[in-house]
């Protein structure tokens, strides 16, 4: 196994990060990828005061991060934008520094995963991988690099040297699934949007169809039977997770189908999901960052967000190193009671939401959290 540092006494080279795509910063991103980084040699305020520092050093001040998100980056208003959150907040709680990558295609995991491992200005404590596609080159990149810390987010790489971040999306997504039946059943009308208490059809639209997005699905389509075992849960996938228009395109169908409540697990595809049921007179539930605040265009029509725990895994991993308690090869599973997922209702069309609706969820929470629920994680 070759370490970081063989690889670059042989080469005789250090690489600095500096792609299109990375930005840096210390906790000073605001989730759209602009970072800005203090620049030293360049003192504007005329020059040395003479005053003593009497500050109090934070912990982290001399810890880098690499944050490598998920496929189209920053700006998604769900997931990657989550991570980035709790990115931030490590930045102004510890006072590490971190440099943001933002992976167009798929090739680029590797090379953003390689270029932050190699680099020696500045050598980074740790690399945080966002998402699932990260897996196949991180479980390469984590033995050729085996002195670099990592954190795999939304997966497992088992590998000594990362750790892996993994959520009850499904058990959320129940939470979602027995919400949306039971306002189906009834009467009910927020904003623009209504159910129709004579059918029982729901939607989800997803991203990419790969085992974390499926668990969405099955948790949702569980939930929604729990009210009912009639309940017609409509799903599709609409192959990535930044296609609004194709998302668009798919609940419409939906909706025409009768669907009055859907659901997604799209990423940024989500608006196109919310947009559509805006048009057409129906609610929808949002996913992964509190999306009637993130999206705010669509807030009339959104109950709700299923948010699962990005920003506090990521938020986390960066403690572990600061407060050196890496703990590479653990796998951290967050689920009911263990910050792993959190159904908020928006202070919108949330707020016409029935209190026994309400209630339910946190009953069935609880319920889960003490297994006496099981929710399955495929379809």
């Amino acid at each position: 196994m070759v370490s970081r540092r063989e690889i670059l006494k042989a080469s005789g080279v250090g690489l600095t990060v500096g792609l299109a795509g990375c930005s840096g910063g210390r906790g000073t991103d605001d989730g759209g990828g602009e970072t800005s980084t203090p620049e030293g040699g360049d003192d504007t305020g005329g020059g040395d005061t003479g005053d003593e520092d009497t500050s109090t050093p934070l912990p982290g001040e001399d810890v880098n991060v690499g944050a490598i998100y998920a496929r189209g980056g920053l700006g998604d208003q769900s997931f990657s934008d989550a991570a980035n959150r709790g990115i931030q907040r490590a930045a102004e709680e510890f006072g590490v520094s971190f440099e943001n990558a933002e992976p167009q295609s798929t090739q680029e995991f590797n090379s953003f995963q390689e270029r932050f491992a190699r680099s020696t200005d500045p050598e980074y404590d740790l690399i945080v991988c966002v998402g699932f596609e990260h897996v196949s080159p991180l479980q390469e990149n984590a033995d050729t690099y085996s002195d670099q810390r990592w954190a795999q987010l939304d997966a497992v790489v088992d590998r000594s040297n990362v750790e892996s971040w993994v959520y009850a999306e499904e058990q959320g997504s129940y939470l979602v699934g027995q919400s949306a039946a039971q306002l189906s059943t009834m009467e009910f009308d927020a904003g623009p949007g209504a159910t129709d208490p004579s059918n029982t059809v729901l939607g989800f639209v997803g991203g990419a169809q790969a085992p974390v997005v499926q668990a969405f699905e099955a948790g949702y389509r569980a939930g929604a039977k729990s009210v009912d075992p009639a309940f017609d849960v409509r799903a599709s996938y609409v192959g990535d997770f930044s296609s609004p228009g194709a998302a668009e395109e798919t609940a419409q169908s939906m909706i025409n189908e009768g669907a009055d409540v859907l659901y997604h697990g799209a990423g940024a595809g989500g608006v196109g999901v919310f947009r559509a049921a805006q048009e057409n007179g129906v609610l929808a539930f949002g996913a992964d960052s509190r999306q009637s605040e993130t999206v705010p265009d669509f807030a009339d029509v959104i109950l709700g967000s299923m948010i699962k725990g990005v920003e506090t895994s990521a938020f986390r991993a960066v403690q572990h190193v600061v407060e050196d308690d890496f703990q590479g090869g653990n796998v951290f599973e967050l689920g009911a009671g263990e910050g792993g997922f959190e159904l908020v209702w928006s202070d919108t069309a949330g707020s016409d939401v029935p209190q026994a609706v309400k209630d339910a969820v946190i009953d069935t929470k609880e319920e889960i959290a003490a297994g006496n629920v099981e929710v399955p994680s495929t379809p």
